[in-house]
């Protein structure tokens, strides 16, 4: 159902073109002006932002990046020469025991995860 605006508010459109054809100049209220151009003149004396220092985290996270590099190789390597020295039979688990434990491995993974994840985002937040 269409609601017509003009007939709820009274108003006909004749009055209503009446209205919009009379061109009455528009003032601004007194001391708008004045209070327009001292926001502006506050804000154009206002310092400068103070600008990231990214001459100090540069070296940071490229430290951070060659030694996870570093330490994904040497796990790589180390890991292939475990395995080749590995005796030992592994475990043995009935068919029906695996897929719980499965299961269960990917939840304990998504809620570590997802637990990582607040904390570096309540870490970032500053709280």
């Amino acid at each position: 159902m269409k609601r017509n605006i003009l007939n709820d508010s009274g108003m006909n459109p004749t009055e209503l073109d009446r209205i919009l054809a009379s061109e009455q100049p528009l003032i601004p209220s007194s001391g708008f002006l004045a209070s327009v151009m001292e926001s502006v003149a506050e804000e154009a004396a206002a310092p400068p932002p103070i600008p990231f220092p990214w001459k100090r985290i540069v070296p940071g996270v490229a430290l951070v990046a060659g030694i996870a590099c570093w330490g994904g190789v040497s796990l790589f390597r180390h890991g292939i020469q475990a395995v080749g020295q590995i005796t030992m039979a592994a475990p043995h688990l009935p068919a029906a025991a695996i897929q719980p434990v499965e299961q269960a491995g990917w939840v304990a993974l998504a809620l570590g995860i997802s637990l990582l994840s607040w904390l570096v985002s309540r870490r970032l937040a500053g709280r």
